[in-house]
């Protein structure tokens, strides 16, 4: 027998609006967004953390997962400016779109843009603490529509891979010490 209500208490769903076959899901709208958040400390003033991190033509230096990255439009480092970078997953290569939303120099840095169909928000935000910096690296992306009942799985899937970017900046930082 299938039992809707089990599995949408086990996804993490809303209760099904119906009983029959065509039973639809309505996923709560925390459950749609796919989030990451994770700081770092690194011995380094925030200036040449932020300076190092910030812009995003420069993030295939420190994330492992981007193999090119580059400002497609607008002013350097600038809010509007638009950039593409090129994400590798196994042997897949997709094209990342974004746009620099917001800058506070030496504070935080926003991005928006479209990967595959999930819209994508990226923010860092830097802080002086004691003799280096904090780092914080926030991701919020939606799915698209059709594949939102997904969210759970496609999530766990995600945090690993945003660990490794955040790992590959603080490689990257530690390097700048040497």
């Amino acid at each position: 027998m299938f039992h809707a209500d089990r599995l949408a208490h086990r996804f993490g769903l809303v209760a099904p609006l119906s009983r029959d076959w065509s039973v639809r899901f309505v996923i709560e709208r925390k459950s749609q967004m796919i989030t990451f958040i994770e700081t770092i400390e690194v011995p380094l003033p925030v200036g040449d953390v932020f300076e190092r991190l910030a812009d995003m033509a420069e993030l295939h230096r420190w994330n492992p997962s981007v193999t090119a990255s580059r400002r497609t439009g607008g002013e350097r480092f600038g809010v509007g400016s638009t950039y593409e970078s090129t994400l590798r997953r196994g042997p897949i290569r997709v094209n990342v779109c974004s746009t620099l939303t917001g800058v506070e120099p030496g504070r935080s840095v926003t991005y928006e843009g479209s990967i595959a169909g999930f819209w994508s928000i990226d923010t860092l935000e830097f802080s002086p603490s004691g003799t280096g910096s904090l780092v914080t690296f926030r991701n919020e992306s939606r799915p698209p529509a059709w594949m939102r009942i997904f969210s759970p799985l496609v999530n766990a899937a995600f945090q690993p891979q945003a660990r490794r970017a955040v790992e590959g900046a603080r490689r990257y930082l530690d390097q700048s010490i040497d």
